[in-house]
């Protein structure tokens, strides 16, 4: 609680800064947030997220769990009053917040630095660069409805160097540490070595509307000793590599990205889903050398935001993914499976009825595999979970702006799941994991989402 007064105590400051140095914008604030009060309709239980076990905000966000993000931005070049032929040099300090117990937020608040970087646009030898140095959240184009950054979300530690249309990354993801205070965690990530991710991507304009997002990964661990004794070897290192491209597509009211990803080896990812797609969290079991021989991952993804006129918009969206650990002889580890799928689909319409008061439809579907899931039994093979979700949330919007993505927004939310019998008997949502029964699911929220 101490650190976080401390930071609150920063921000303050930093909005008297903003106030006072409006006109040279020396300071800057920025903010997302959701907050609200929840129920599950069941045994007067605190709303708990629907969708399926370790799918993070798939299948939908609107049951989402209390989180802040305070992030300020210090601009030395004009703090120093530097010409506007020098550099344009700014530090970036982003904080997040949310409840240690996965309720409230004002209950057991957690703290986190998670953005904490030197940006930097200058020339050398005639050549225009931007240069960031630190911890950030490295990603591009989020599937908003699913919380989803679905093709190149390499948040790290490291840097990114852009020339031109060409990006050129080093992240060094602490990927084998469990951290019990980030709902992000990496707690599924088991491995105990270093991860290095060298990425390179380069942008083509084909037209005015159409551009082409090549991305291509490099993943290589240390020599770090294994903790397992099962493990033959004491050291043993391991590498990846994955290549992907976006296309997106931008005119007026409409855009739409389409992705494709494949990734080999440690490259697999994502193993932990809680934090999008990150593929240097690689999935599955490694074989008795401690290596992810014959490992793989595909990731595809459609997106899509429509505001079709003033009465109403849509956006939409589908993820596919399939990975699966080394090729036999495996390590032995019962208790994590060597292969998955999943497909989530979702369709939000926005009916304008008037400028504040709007109407939030959503759908959603769900069917993941549970191979090898063991819930605390070996061998067992549920098969797999299906989810249908439906959402009638009414929106009150106080802009008054017509738009999908309109912020800030305060909704009523009330959403319905109907699982299947895998699902049901095998607990495998955050609904049943907080204590609630039957193939259907409740949700009952009065919940406010920001943005500046």
């Amino acid at each position: 609680m101490q650190i976080f007064k401390k930071l609150l105590s920063i921000f303050i400051l930093l909005l008297i800064g903003q106030s006072l140095l409006a006109q040279e914008r020396m300071f800057e604030f920025h903010s997302y947030g959701r907050v609200g009060v929840s129920s599950s309709l069941y045994e007067d239980k605190v709303g708990a997220r629907l969708n399926l076990t370790g799918q993070g905000a798939l299948g939908g966000r609107l049951e989402e769990n209390d989180y802040i993000e305070m992030s300020g931005v210090a601009r030395i070049d004009k703090i120093f009053k530097m010409t506007p032929d020098k550099p344009k040099i700014k530090f970036v300090l982003t904080t997040q917040s949310f409840s240690g117990d996965n309720t409230f937020i004002a209950n057991n608040t957690k703290t986190n630095f998670v953005e904490m970087y030197l940006d930097i646009q200058d020339t050398l030898f005639n050549v225009p660069f931007h240069l960031w140095v630190g911890s950030k959240y490295f990603r591009d184009k989020n599937i908003d409805i699913a919380d989803y950054f679905q093709f190149n979300n390499l948040t790290g530690q490291g840097f990114g160097l852009t020339v031109g249309k060409t990006t050129v990354s080093l992240i060094k993801a602490l990927v084998s540490q469990d951290q019990p205070n980030n709902p992000y965690g990496d707690s599924n990530y088991e491995d105990g070595r270093q991860k290095h991710v060298l990425s390179v991507q380069h942008v083509v304009d084909i037209n005015e509307y159409n551009k082409l997002n090549f991305l291509g990964e490099y993943h290589f661990t240390g020599y770090d000793s294994l903790t397992d004794p099962q493990f033959i070897l004491d050291k043993v290192s391991d590498y990846g590599w994955l290549l992907g491209v976006m296309h997106s597509y931008k005119k007026e009211n409409f855009f739409n990205n389409v992705t494709f990803r494949y990734g080999s080896r440690i490259a697999n990812g994502p193993g932990d889903d809680g934090w999008s797609s990150r593929s240097f969290i690689n999935f599955g079991n490694p074989n008795n050398k401690g290596q992810y021989d014959g490992a793989r991952g595909i990731n595809i993804t459609e997106n899509f935001v429509y505001d079709v006129n003033n009465y109403w918009g849509v956006t939409g969206y589908a993820v596919y993914r399939y990975a699966m650990g080394a090729k036999v002889p495996v390590f032995i580890s019962e208790n994590r499976p060597n292969q998955k799928w999943d497909l989530s689909i979702g369709v939000r319409p926005m009916i304008y009825l008037m400028d504040e008061i709007q109407l939030l439809l959503e759908y959603n579907f769900q069917i993941r595999d549970f191979d090898e899931y063991t819930n605390g039994i070996v061998g067992v093979d549920p098969g797999l979970g299906q989810m249908n979700k439906f959402t009638f949330a009414p929106v009150y919007v106080p802009t008054g702006e017509r738009s999908v993505m309109a912020r800030p927004q305060i909704r009523l939310v009330y959403t319905i799941a109907v699982y299947n019998d895998v699902v049901k008997d095998y607990q495998l949502s955050q609904y049943y994991e907080a204590g609630n029964a039957g193939n259907l699911g409740h949700y009952l929220g009065l919940k406010t989402e920001w943005w500046f």
